[in-house]
Formats: structure tokens, sequence, C-alpha cells
């Protein structure tokens, strides 16, 4: 597993960590993070569910439906971006989407 592995697993952890998040998707790849995945394939790594895009990462949430949805997004965008910063993972935006409600 690679340090970028680590981190992007680090991230999982945290999002997955959080009152309310009842699933992490797998976000939609960009040609890069597309690209990243496959080579990962053949190297035997796995796939990670957040995608980091040049500055930018995304994640796409489940909610567990007892918190309202905004909040649980408002709170996975404030650790991640925590998370992010303690590996050395500089970001200048991180995009929350939920799939899922309840």
């Amino acid at each position: 597993m690679s340090t970028t592995d680590d981190v992007l697993a680090a991230l999982e952890h945290v999002v997955t960590g959080v009152p309310g998040v009842a699933e992490l998707y797998r976000a939609r790849p960009t040609v890069t993070s597309a690209v990243q995945a496959v080579r990962g394939l053949t190297t035997g790594g796995t796939s990670a569910r957040v995608v980091v895009d040049g500055d930018v990462l995304r994640v796409v949430i489940g909610t567990d439906g007892v918190r309202p949805a905004p909040d649980v997004a408002c709170d996975v965008h404030d650790v991640v971006l925590d998370a992010a910063a303690e590996h050395g993972l500089p970001l200048s935006r991180v995009d929350v989407r939920v799939a899922r409600v309840g």
C-alpha cells in the first residue's frame, strides 16, 4: 500500500466514524482518478472510495436519517479537512455529496 493509499484509507476511516454516516460510496472518478484506480487493480491495490483530484477531495455518503443530512455533511467536511491536514495532504476544497438519506 502506498503512502497515498494510506492517506485515503485514513480519510475513509474518519468519514465512516462521523455520527450519522451510514455508508461511504465510491465517488465518481475523473480521468485522473480512474487511471489511478486501474493502476491499483493491476498492482493488487484497492480502489479508494474517496477521490482526490489535484487539491480537491470528493466524498459521497449515505446518512442514517437520524441527524439532518446537511449537519452530517458539514461534519464530514470538517473532519476530512482536519485529517487531510494532519497527513500533509493540502486541499483547497472538500466536496461532500449526500447520495442517500435514511
